[in-house]
């Protein structure tokens, strides 16, 4: 049965989307199999499932790759539907064979999630005996997809007051905050007991007993993962880590994520205590080389890196030397990602290596 993990912040700009999309596809070049749910209006994770990179392809024009498969393939709203008000949809999900044997599959984001979200805020307000299934209804449109594979993601909207975010994160086995090293995203994390609080305060009533099938209620927290961490540059530890293929960040990145450690140890022992965290046994037994409760410090991806991963098509794990050739930005010199010591191969072994070892701890779940 698949583990359902959501990636929540209600910072934007984090990498959030990214992380998802990367570990995706770890996870599928490793045989499994993975559902995506693109659960943000913004839909920035189905435009980089369907390997949209320019305008004209995610234009509104009838001719357009984007439209071409929002026709052919499902989005959450329509998927959702067919559970909540019960309507037919013949479409397909989106879906990447991996030549390792894994697959990776997409229910693709949708602008019209902003009616949802109004409706089913109105739907638990009420509270009433003609709309109370609906949020198990909600749920079992998610988790009924469990059986197909080994891990569904949903990247979530950065909204705390989000009743779609709060249902998909409730819903879930784990999830997992995506942080920046800075003062907003330690504002964020400052700000997750107040707002699982909220949630758990509206939705409480709905929450599955004996006699009623209502929603799950008991998500454990995972941890931090630190994404576009500055790496340190300077002579002589560039020298170490090249020698020693370990990656050092700058003292202002090492501060702000030892002040986001000591902010999430106030939320994880808050969310422990309610039965919605892993503890931190569990969590050294999950990922080993990390200390609670940071799982990975991801280094910032290049300009450049990101540029060609998004003309390729393909998360920034899934760059060949062919496809940085192919695709560098004209007046740039040769993207080196093979070499052991230039700065395109540090960032690309750097970002691969943290986000293998993420993918490592949640095949332990």
């Amino acid at each position: 049965m698949g583990k359902i993990i959501s990636f929540f912040n209600h910072k934007g700009g984090v990498g959030k989307t990214t992380l998802v999309h990367n570990l995706g596809f770890i996870l599928a070049d490793r045989g499994y199999n993975v559902l995506l749910i693109d659960a943000d209006p913004q839909m920035n994770l189905t435009a980089a499932m369907f390997g949209l990179s320019t305008s004209v392809e995610y234009s509104a024009d009838e001719s357009s790759k984007w439209n071409e498969n929002t026709k052919k393939y499902i989005s959450l709203s329509e998927h959702l539907a067919v559970k909540l008000k019960e309507k037919e949809c013949n479409k397909e999900f989106f879906s990447i064979k991996s030549q390792q044997g894994g697959r990776i599959d997409l229910i693709s984001g949708d602008i019209n999630l902003s009616i949802i979200e109004a409706d089913l805020f109105g739907v638990v307000k009420s509270k009433n005996d003609l709309t109370k299934n609906i949020p198990n209804k909600f749920e079992r449109a998610i988790t009924a997809q469990r059986p197909n594979y080994d891990f569904i993601f949903i990247d979530t909207s950065p909204s705390g007051s989000s009743i779609i975010n709060a249902l998909m994160i409730m819903l879930s086995d784990y999830f997992i905050a995506p942080v920046s090293p800075s003062f907003f995203s330690l504002q964020a994390i400052d700000n997750l007991s107040a707002i699982f609080q909220n949630w758990q305060n509206l939705l409480g009533d709905y929450e599955t007993t004996k006699g009623f099938d209502g929603i799950s209620l008991k998500p454990k927290f995972l941890g931090l993962v630190v994404q576009m961490a500055k790496r340190f540059t300077g002579g002589k530890l560039k020298n170490e880590d090249a020698k020693n293929n370990t990656t050092t960040f700058s003292q202002s990145t090492e501060k702000w994520i030892e002040d986001l450690n000591g902010s999430v140890k106030k939320f994880q022992t808050w969310a422990v205590r309610r039965d919605m965290s892993i503890s931190d046994s569990d969590f050294i037994n999950i990922f080993p080389d990390s200390k609670p409760f940071i799982i990975q410090k991801c280094c910032d991806f290049t300009p450049q890196l990101r540029s060609i991963a998004e003309k390729s098509g393909v998360p920034v794990v899934n760059l060949t030397q062919e496809l940085c050739t192919i695709h560098k930005d004209s007046k740039s010199a040769r993207v080196d990602i093979e070499s052991e010591a230039g700065q395109y191969a540090k960032s690309f072994k750097s970002i691969s290596a943290s986000y293998n070892a993420i993918a490592d701890g949640l095949i332990k779940l």
